[in-house]
């Protein structure tokens, strides 16, 4: 019985640009789309930052960064309405955020 080796016994015969850009279509479906947001989430997600601010409570952000999604929480220490950008003071350090990666604001409860 002949053993076949199955997607393997083809690889030899692809370039290796080809084998490049399989690996990267494969990670490719793995990636979390980022989704436009509508005015009214804009404006919610808007109104959230200037509370946190206003009101110095703790606020988690889903930001977009390298195609995934992730959360980070802190304060909201400054507001540059002009670079398009907030200061969040975390435990660790002071971030730089783009308000074009947040997709969602949350405020944090005392309670949680």
């Amino acid at each position: 019985m002949i053993k076949d080796r199955g997607s393997q016994k083809w690889t030899a015969m692809m370039l290796p640009e080809h084998l490049v850009e399989i690996r990267k279509w494969k990670q490719e479906q793995f990636y979390d789309k980022k989704r436009e947001l509508t005015e009214w989430e804009i404006e919610e997600i808007e109104q959230t930052i200037q509370r946190a601010f206003k009101m110095q409570k703790l606020i988690t952000l889903t930001l977009w960064n390298n195609n995934h999604l992730q959360d980070k929480s802190g304060l909201v220490t400054g507001i540059d309405p002009y670079k398009k950008e907030l200061l969040l003071d975390t435990d660790i350090s002071v971030k730089r955020i783009s308000f074009y990666d947040i997709q969602d604001a949350k405020l944090v409860d005392a309670d949680d």
